[in-house]
């Protein structure tokens, strides 16, 4: 899959540029996208970007008739606009799959802040970033930093009710909301009727700007979402004092862009609470395999205590992969399961090199835990867990140059360096490497000891 090369240019005025680019996999068109590029634009610099989502009919030429191009243009951010196959699509996985594409072609081809992607929408596009943030929680991925709403249909079996059905939302689905339930609730913010069906947990960290016209019947989608989500998400503001319309018609663009930039992506939270509507990476956790189809993955999960972490759910199921192993490999891990009545296998795995460097695992369960099955396999390590507190530890092969490739070279004085200076501390198994002359202290004098092993050799 590629996205096609040619950039047609709409328009270049004084002050931003805006382009026409197509999304093509395996050879077909399936999107069409357009984006603007600020007046002040410079490479070198990183630049938030502003994805928006275009209403009920429109395209992807749609948002600019607003002024969230001026917005984008004067806050020197980048703005994104898709089509989204469809100009009256819902929302459906295969759109959010488009977004994801563009917003990587994106950043391939610009200097975009990853920390700081906003998304907004009016009416039919309304809901699309807090649907897009419910659905994207792998932090290799594009995230949402915060996302703003402008009359969005927030619960779409709640909204196909009220209209007594939605050909659109019937098209994208697969049929009527009681033929397809889960399809709307997967492609929705927030299912009122049965919260525990419903994916709005995972707005737990997203900040959320929410607008409707004063005089809109599902004016209640707003309001009972930021009462649904009141002390659980800390970042939210509703409209207290709306005005009449529909749409972007009723939403301030300056304030919503200025209440949006004051965020920034959180993607390693301590606490995970979260349903995922199929296997998937959600922050540093990984659900591997589904149990039920068309049913939700249930996780909640925090880091509890310094290098502990507390299951408090899982179901839907059978393997917990933590993704933990990545600047700093911890001597000791601790875990609590407090699932009760389950078995199930968790992985420890994480991005570090020295996961390669790791000879033997201990394992040790408390009281009347049970265990089995500990291997390694493939950098991750897999064992099944009952009900129960565990403890793991690692021991590491013997080498002794600092960066552990085997070889006293340039590499190991520059870690002794950044060690000195504090800017990347070393691993706690390669501490006693470092301390070359053995005196206790890591300083200059290790580094003119690793030179003369360097010289000597």
């Amino acid at each position: 899959m590629k996205l096609n090369a040619l950039i047609l240019l709409l328009s270049i005025s004084v002050c931003q540029e805006i382009y026409t680019e197509y999304l093509v996999e395996n050879g077909d068109t399936t999107d069409v996208f357009s984006y603007q590029i600020p007046s002040n634009y410079n490479n070198d610099n990183i630049h938030p970007l502003l994805v928006t989502f275009h209403h009920w009919g429109g395209n992807q030429n749609s948002n600019y008739s607003t002024l969230y191009d001026e917005e984008a243009n004067d806050r020197n951010w980048i703005m994104l606009s898709p089509y989204g196959g469809s100009s009256n699509n819902y929302n459906h996985q295969g759109m959010q799959n488009m977004v994801e594409k563009e917003i990587e072609w994106m950043m391939e081809n610009f200097n975009i802040n990853e920390q700081k992607i906003y998304m907004l929408g009016g009416s039919m596009g309304g809901a699309s970033g807090a649907i897009y943030a419910n659905n994207h929680l792998d932090p290799t991925k594009p995230m949402v930093a915060a996302t703003a709403s402008a009359s969005g249909i927030l619960d779409c079996e709640r909204r196909a009710i009220e209209m007594d059905g939605n050909n659109s939302m019937i098209e994208w689905f697969g049929g009527n909301w009681d033929e397809v339930p889960f399809e709307y609730h997967r492609n929705s913010a927030v299912y009122f009727a049965d919260t525990t069906q419903s994916m709005h947990y995972n707005l737990l960290h997203t900040p959320l700007y929410l607008d409707f016209g004063s005089t809109e019947p599902h004016r209640t989608h707003a309001e009972d979402l930021y009462n649904l989500l009141l002390h659980y998400n800390e970042n939210m503001w509703i409209d207290n004092d709306p005005t009449p319309g529909h749409g972007y018609s009723v939403i301030d663009e300056e304030h919503s862009c200025e209440w949006l930039s004051q965020f920034e992506l959180i993607d390693n939270p301590d606490i995970i609470n979260v349903n995922l509507d199929e296997p998937s990476r959600t922050y540093w956790l990984e659900a591997k395999n589904i149990n039920i189809e068309d049913e939700f993955i249930r996780i909640e999960c925090e880091y509890c205590n310094e290098n502990t972490y507390c299951i408090n759910q899982f179901s839907n199921s059978d393997t917990l992969l933590f993704h933990i192993l990545n600047d700093i490999i911890p001597s000791n891990i601790q875990f609590y399961n407090n699932q009760i009545d389950s078995i199930f296998t968790i992985g420890i795995t994480g991005t570090s090199s020295m996961i390669t460097l790791i000879s033997d695992i201990s394992f040790e369960e408390f009281g009347n835990s049970y265990w089995d099955n500990l291997n390694l396999e493939d950098e991750i390590i897999f064992v099944d867990i009952s009900t129960g507190i565990y403890s793991m530890s690692f021991t590491f092969e013997e080498i002794e140059d600092i960066n552990l490739d085997g070889i006293w070279n340039v590499l190991d004085i520059i870690l002794l360096i950044n060690h000195i200076l504090g800017e990347n501390l070393l691993y706690e198994f390669q501490l006693e490497n470092a301390d070359v002359n053995e005196d206790g202290i890591i300083n200059i004098l290790d580094i003119v000891f690793v030179i003369n092993i360097i010289l000597q050799d």
